[in-house]
């Protein structure tokens, strides 16, 4: 799988994740709101189940967040491969993009 297509995918995977977490934490506002002025084994078990689903929702966060980081992991490894394999092409990137950027700012400061 090619890193460009991992990053995809990793963002395919934590845009799910956040709206699965989105939807964790309104399930969780819920069952709060159903605790209410409820006392004894009833509020405690809802309390028990916000806990359970806030804990649900931080063990998918942490995994999205290692998912993430191994993603731009990946992309920073195969972009220094790259470039040792490569510097004369690395060299000639960072030039036009230098050139492209300079134009660029030469044409704004000339409109002034």
């Amino acid at each position: 799988m090619s890193i460009q297509a991992k990053l995809e995918n990793g963002a395919r995977n934590t845009d799910s994740t956040v709206v699965e977490l989105n939807r964790i934490v309104t399930q969780a506002e819920e069952l709060l709101k159903t605790l209410g002025e409820e006392g004894g084994a009833a509020a405690e078990a809802v309390r028990q189940r916000v806990l359970r689903t806030v804990n649900q929702a931080k063990v998918r966060l942490a995994d999205a967040s290692t998912r993430v980081r191994g993603a731009a992991t990946d992309a920073a490894r195969a972009t220094d491969t790259y470039v040792h394999d490569n510097p004369w092409k690395a060299i000639a990137y960072g030039a036009a993009a230098g050139a492209a950027v300079a134009l660029i700012a030469s044409m704004l400061t000339d409109r002034d």
